[in-house]
């Protein structure tokens, strides 16, 4: 069922564009993404492999490819914008701690197989998230529908016998 056949006669009607009452309201950029050189503070010590992963560009590789691996999960459905970069260095960061092996040798194809653990968590948690906001918008925006009274669909119309316990 598509949108526009949907009845708005919810408790409030957000499937509708966003009107001109609205176009005042705090717009909350996200912030300029910072390197995250203290991600392993007081944990670790930098390492070749953490600087070059917790670095800006890795981060920005990591954007596009979250923003690609939504938009083809939902079959071109969803266009997402930039994810927050706190989140996702705390994703980054947990992903590091419990995968990375830190080996002074091959640390481009660490960073690639860390790269997937989070493209592969990110992409189905936002998914996911988009999906239920979706139906929460509709929901919202429609009524709920009235249950039709139990219907006996028994063909013998038996009852049972009253019985004496004693």
């Amino acid at each position: 069922m598509n949108n526009s056949q949907l009845i708005s006669n919810g408790r409030v009607d957000i499937l509708a564009p966003i009107g001109p009452q609205f176009s005042f309201s705090d717009k909350i950029p996200i912030k300029d993404c910072v390197s995250n050189r203290d991600a392993l503070t007081g944990n670790w010590i930098d390492t070749p492999l953490s600087i070059a992963f917790f670095s800006i560009e890795n981060i920005k590789i990591l954007q596009n490819a979250i923003k690609k691996g939504v938009y083809e999960k939902s079959n071109k459905q969803f266009f997402i914008d930039e994810q927050n970069y706190e989140e996702l260095q705390i994703i980054m960061r947990s992903i590091f701690l419990q995968n990375s092996k830190n080996l002074p040798y091959n640390i481009s194809n660490q960073i690639v197989t860390l790269n997937n653990l989070i493209i592969e968590y990110a992409v189905n948690q936002i998914y996911n998230e988009a999906v239920s906001y979706i139906k929460y918008k509709r929901d919202a925006s429609t009524m709920y529908n009235v249950l039709n009274h139990p219907s006996n669909t028994s063909n013998k119309n038996n009852t049972l016998e009253l019985q004496k316990f004693i």
